[in-house]
């Protein structure tokens, strides 16, 4: 497992830091890949002398099952569902902040009430000429 994650994590691009969280989505990442099945590039042991494959003692099931997990692992990770990977209890959900700023609504209010507006006078229809005209409904 060490070999695996020194792998992955090495050949980061630009050497940049990864967050825990980000390290472990690449190493499920190599493994979903394929990186221990039969034609994958394999872990080669930088101990030994000529470099053998270091998941050489897996058998090919269990390397199918090790890659299958590791998928459904990604899709948890991607879907926020982490805390099953992990085997924990969920972290609570924040909570929303709704601003009460005025500007921050999608439809302005108008200045007040009007007998034209178009929330009152129902749907606007194109003519053939260009223009618009409102069509009123009967309000019960």
């Amino acid at each position: 497992m060490e070999l695996l994650v020194e792998k992955v994590i090495s050949s980061v691009p630009g050497q940049i830091q990864l967050s825990p969280g980000d390290a472990l989505r690449r190493v499920m990442e190599a493994v979903a890949g394929g990186i221990l099945l039969p034609g994958g590039p394999g872990l080669g042991d930088p101990c030994e002398k000529d470099n053998p494959d270091a998941a050489a003692a897996l058998k090919t099931q269990q390397r199918e099952d090790l890659t299958c997990s590791a998928q459904y692992a990604l899709r948890l990770i991607a879907y926020r569902q982490i805390h099953k990977v992990l085997g924990m209890d969920p972290l609570p959900a924040q909570q929303k902040v709704f601003r009460r700023d005025r500007s921050a609504r999608k439809r302005r209010r108008s200045g007040g009430e009007q007998a034209d507006s178009e929330s009152d006078s129902g749907k606007m229809v194109k003519t053939e000429g260009g223009e618009t005209t409102t069509e009123t409904s009967a309000k019960a």
